[in-house]
C-alpha cells in the first residue's frame, strides 16, 4: 500500500512530533487518528479527497504499527473504520477516509497545543487524558487464534468480564434465590424470558435487575430498554435512569430516533435492501409482494444511481418524482414514517457503548412502533454479529450488552419476525449478550412452529390470566408433579412468580421500588 497525504498534515505532523520528541511521525499519526474517531467524526462519502502535496508512505513506512506476531496492523485499523462506517470499505474508500481522519485529529491535536503552555508540561497532560480514557474502555478488544493462522478481530462494543450474582427475590420462607448469570460452570445461556399481565411486578423486577447488573459491573454491561408502550416519563424513571447512568430517550414527533434505517447499511449488499422491504410487508399488511418487491427495485435503483445509500424523504422524493407523484400503498407508508417524526435521520447514536431506555412514543400507530423497534433490534443483531465471540476467563463469560424487550408479544405473534428473535436468543449468547422478553401471557413465547424457551434459561411465570398447567408447563419447562404445580399457581398473584431453576417454586419477586426504599436511592 503506497499513498500521498496533503502538505498540512505533513507541517501538522512534524510539528506535534517534533514537541513530543517522538522517534517516528506514525506514532504521531496514530494518536491523531484516535482523537478523530474518539470524537465520533464520520466523513460523508462524497467529501473531497485531500490533495497529494505532502509526505508518501510505502509499506515499509509502519503507519499502522506492528503488534502481534510482527503483522502490519492494517487489519486491526481497516477493521475499526468498517464498524465506524457501518459498512464493509474498499481499500482506496478506507485510504480516503484514513487521511480524512489524520488530519481531523491532527487539527484537533494542533488547537489544543495552541491554547497549552508547553513549558509547563500542559501538553503531557492533554495526551494522558484521552490515554487514561482508552485504557479505561478497553476490554479485550483483540483476539488472536491460536490456529497456524494468525487472525486478528476487533470487538468495538465494550464488555466486562466481572463475575455478576443476581438476586431474583425471596423464597416463601426468606431464602433469597441468586443465580450466577456469568458463571459457565453453572449457565451457558443468560436469557429471560417474563410473563406476566400488568401490575404482577414483572417490569420492577427487570428494573432491579438491570440496577443489580449496573452496580456489580460499576456500570460496564450496558443495556438498551426497548419501552414498546411509551406510558413512562423520564421524571418518573429518574431515580432508575440515575442508578443505572442510562440516557433517556423519548421519541416524540419531530424528536425521532437518531438512526436511519436504510443509510446505516452498505446497500451494496442487497439482502439489507430485501430485509428492509420484508420488514415493512410484515408489519404493514397494505403492502403486498408486488409492490415489496417494486420497493426493492426503486432502493436499489437509488443506491446504483448515487453510490449512495438514501434517507426516508430521499426515498420518497424519488419514487414519486419517477411516478408523477402519484401516492401508492408503499409510498404511503413511508409517508406514514416521515410524517410520524420517528426517525431523526440527521444524526446518529452509539447505541452500544451506553446504556439507552428508548420509550416508543404512545400517539404512533402500533404498526409504526412494531417496525422501529424490529428495526432497531436487527441492526443491534448484524452489529454484534460481526464482533465476534467473547472469552471464558476463570470460567467467567465476558458480557457485551443486555437488551430488553418489553412487550415481545408484538414481535413473537408475527410469523415473519420470530425467525429474527430466534436467531438473536440463538446465537448471541456465545457473544456474551443477555436477552430479557416481557411478555403478557406465557404462550406468547410458545408456538407451533418454535417455543422459544428452548433458547431461554430463566423462565419467570409473574401473574398471569390464564393458569392452566397446558400453558404454564410448556414455558416453564418439565416438572415433576402437576399437582404441586396447580397449588403454587393458586397461590400465584402480583409481586410472586413461578421459576424453575432444578423445579418450580414460588418466589417474592425483587421488585425496584422496594430496593429504592432499602437502599436509600
Amino acid at each position: 500500500m503506497r499513498f500521498k497525504i496533503d502538505s498540512e498534515s505533513t507541517e501538522l505532523l512534524d510539528r506535534i512530533t517534533n514537541i513530543y520528541n517522538f522517534k517516528r511521525d506514525t506514532i504521531t499519526g496514530r494518536i491523531a487518528l484516535s482523537l478523530s474517531i474518539e470524537k465520533g467524526r464520520l466523513f460523508h462519502e462524497n467529501e473531497n479527497s485531500l490533495p497529494q502535496n505532502g509526505r508518501e508512505y510505502t509499506p515499509t513506512s509502519n503507519i499502522f504499527g506492528r503488534l502481534v506476531n510482527d503483522v502490519d496492523n492494517f487489519t486491526l485499523y481497516k477493521t475499526i473504520f468498517d464498524q465506524h462506517y457501518n459498512k464493509e470499505l474498499t481499500e482506496s474508500e478506507f485510504i480516503k477516509l484514513y487521511k480524512l481522519h489524520l488530519k481531523d485529529g491532527l487539527e484537533i491535536w494542533n488547537n489544543k497545543l495552541n491554547n497549552s503552555d508547553i513549558t509547563k508540561g500542559e501538553h503531557i497532560s492533554l495526551l494522558l487524558k484521552p490515554v487514561k480514557k482508552g485504557l479505561h474502555k478497553r476490554k479485550s478488544n483483540v483476539y488472536v487464534s491460536s490456529s497456524d493462522k494468525t487472525e486478528i478481530t476487533t470487538n468495538l462494543i465494550n464488555s466486562t468480564d466481572k463475575p455478576i450474582e443476581l438476586n431474583l427475590g425471596n423464597e416463601l420462607n426468606g431464602e433469597p434465590i441468586k443465580i450466577k448469570i456469568n458463571d459457565e460452570t453453572e449457565y451457558t445461556s443468560r436469557h429471560f424470558g417474563i410473563a406476566g399481565t400488568t401490575g404482577s411486578g414483572k417490569t420492577q423486577l427487570v428494573f432491579d435487575l438491570i440496577y443489580q447488573i449496573s452496580k456489580q459491573t460499576e456500570y460496564e454491561l450496558n443495556f438498551t430498554f426497548f419501552d414498546f408502550k411509551g406510558t413512562d416519563t423520564k421524571e418518573k424513571l429518574d431515580t432508575f435512569l440515575s442508578s443505572t447512568k442510562a440516557k433517556f430517550i423519548d421519541i416524540k414527533h419531530q424528536n425521532g430516533f437518531p438512526f436511519s434505517p436504510l443509510k446505516n447499511y452498505d446497500l451494496s449488499n442487497q439482502n439489507y435492501i430485501e430485509s428492509f422491504a420484508s420488514d415493512l410487508r410484515t408489519f404493514f399488511k397494505s403492502i403486498g409482494q408486488v409492490q415489496s418487491a417494486s420497493l426493492v427495485r426503486e432502493i436499489k435503483d437509488y443506491y446504483f444511481d448515487n453510490n449512495s445509500s438514501p434517507t426516508l424523504d430521499e426515498l420518497l422524493e424519488n419514487i414519486l418524482e419517477k411516478n408523477k407523484g402519484k401516492f401508492d400503498t408503499t409510498t404511503s407508508v413511508i409517508q406514514q414514517l416521515i410524517n410520524s417524526g420517528i426517525y431523526d435521520e440527521s444524526k446518529s447514536y452509539s447505541i452500544f457503548n451506553q446504556s439507552t431506555y428508548i420509550s416508543m412514543p404512545s400517539e404512533v400507530t402500533k404498526e409504526i412502533k412494531q417496525f422501529v423497534t424490529f428495526n432497531l433490534l436487527k441492526y443491534m443483531y448484524d452489529s454484534i454479529k460481526k464482533s465476534g465471540d467473547t472469552a471464558v476467563t476463570n470460567n467467567i463469560k465476558a458480557l457485551k450488552h443486555v437488551i430488553i424487550i418489553d412487550e415481545a408479544q408484538n414481535f413473537l405473534q408475527h410469523k415473519n419476525a420470530r425467525p429474527v428473535i430466534e436467531s438473536m436468543l440463538r446465537e448471541l449468547r456465545s457473544m456474551g449478550i443477555i436477552i430479557i422478553l416481557i411478555a403478557q401471557e406465557t404462550q406468547d413465547f410458545v408456538y407451533k412452529d418454535f417455543n422459544f424457551m428452548s433458547q431461554i434459561q430463566f423462565p419467570i411465570c409473574a401473574n398471569v390470566k390464564d393458569k392452566s398447567t397446558k400453558r404454564i408447563i410448556p414455558f416453564l419447562g418439565s416438572v415433576n408433579s402437576e399437582v404441586k404445580l396447580n397449588t403454587q399457581l393458586e397461590k400465584l398473584e402480583g409481586g410472586k412468580a413461578i421459576i424453575n431453576i432444578g423445579e418450580p417454586k414460588l418466589i417474592e419477586l425483587k421488585q425496584w421500588w422496594k430496593t429504592k426504599k432499602e437502599e436509600n436511592i
